[in-house]
C-alpha cells in the first residue's frame, strides 16, 4: 500500500484567523518568542482599517511578519459567508457538540453567528471573496498567498472548487480533527480550535496525539484575554502550551500550511493526484 504524506514526520501548524490587530500582534510576539512560525490568515479588505469597532492589523505589519517566516494566508475580501443548507449546518453543529460539549458548542455556535453580523457592509460574490482577496495580498506583500481559510469555517462544494480553481494550493476549515494521509483533503483541512475553555493540558495532548500518530496537526486562533469572547485563548495557557511544541523540538515539525503542503506533494508518487474531494462519509480522527 503506498503511504501518501506525512513521511517526513508529524507537523504542528499555528494559525490566526481574522487578524484584528493587538492580537495578531501579541500571537506574532507569543510565537517569536518560542522562535515558532504561524500563519495569519487576514481579512484582505479589512487590513488596516476599523470596521465596526474592530481594528485589523496593518499590512507594514504583516510585511514584517513575512519576512520573519509566518505565512500570509487569504480569510477572504470581506468575511463574507457561504450559503449552507439546513443539513449541512445540522451537521456543522453535531461535529462541535461531538468535540466541545453542548452547553459550550451553543455558545460558540452563537460567537460565529455573531460575527458574520459585526461585519456589516455588502459581501462580494463567493468568486470575488475568494480571488479578491488572493490578488491584494501577493500585489501588498509581493509574493504569492497559497493558503486559504473560509470564513465560518464550513465550506460547499462549490467554494472548495473556487479555492482550488483560483489557485491556493489549500483551504481550512474549523471541522475538528487532525490531517493525514489515510483521508487527506487538501480543500478541506481539519484543526483544533482553541477556545475560553482550552487549556495547554488539553492544546498539549493532541501535539502528543500528534507525534504518537504521526500526524499533522493545526491550532486555530482567535484572539487572546479578550473578555466574554469564547474563541479568545488564555495566553499564560499558550505560552505554556508553547514551551511544549518546543520542548518536543526534533519529534515534530513547526511548519506553515504551505511548506507541508509542498512536503506532502514531494511524497506523492508522480503523477499522483491529491484526494480533494473525498466520499460524504466523515471522519472524526
Amino acid at each position: 500500500m503506498t503511504r501518501h504524506s506525512l513521511d517526513a514526520g508529524p507537523v504542528i501548524t499555528l494559525t490566526v484567523d481574522d487578524c484584528w490587530k493587538t492580537h495578531a500582534h501579541s500571537f506574532n510576539q507569543a510565537f517569536d518568542s518560542t522562535s515558532l512560525r504561524g500563519v495569519f490568515y487576514v481579512i484582505a479588505g479589512f487590513v488596516g482599517r476599523e470596521v465596526n469597532g474592530f481594528e485589523f492589523v496593518e499590512w507594514d505589519a504583516l510585511r514584517q511578519m513575512s519576512k520573519q517566516g509566518h505565512e500570509i494566508g487569504s480569510h477572504s475580501f470581506m468575511h463574507g459567508r457561504s450559503m449552507l443548507d439546513l443539513r449541512t449546518k445540522a451537521v456543522q453543529l453535531f461535529r462541535l457538540v461531538r468535540s466541545k460539549g453542548l452547553a459550550r458548542s451553543v455558545r460558540l455556535t452563537r460567537a460565529l453567528l455573531g460575527l458574520a453580523e459585526e461585519y456589516p457592509g455588502t459581501h462580494l460574490r463567493p468568486e470575488e471573496e475568494v480571488a479578491m482577496s488572493k490578488g491584494v495580498i501577493e500585489k501588498e506583500l509581493g509574493r504569492p498567498c497559497k493558503s486559504y481559510s473560509y470564513p465560518g469555517g464550513e465550506p460547499t462544494p462549490e467554494l472548495m472548487n473556487l479555492a482550488r480553481d483560483t489557485g491556493y494550493t489549500s483551504a481550512r476549515t474549523i471541522r475538528p480533527g487532525f490531517n493525514n494521509s489515510r483521508h487527506f483533503e487538501p480543500y478541506r483541512l481539519r484543526c483544533q480550535v482553541w477556545d475560553a475553555w482550552t487549556t495547554a493540558r488539553i492544546a498539549d495532548k493532541w501535539v502528543d496525539k500528534a507525534i504518537n500518530q504521526n500526524l499533522w496537526l493545526i491550532e486555530v486562533f482567535h484572539a487572546m484575554n479578550l473578555r466574554h469572547y469564547p474563541y479568545s485563548c488564555s495566553e499564560s495557557a499558550l505560552k505554556e502550551h508553547l514551551s511544549h511544541i518546543r520542548s518536543k523540538q526534533g519529534e515534530i515539525d513547526n511548519l506553515t500550511v504551505s511548506e507541508t503542503i509542498e512536503q506532502i506533494q514531494g511524497n506523492l508518487p508522480s503523477g499522483s493526484p491529491f484526494k480533494q474531494f473525498p466520499e460524504a462519509s466523515d471522519q472524526f480522527n
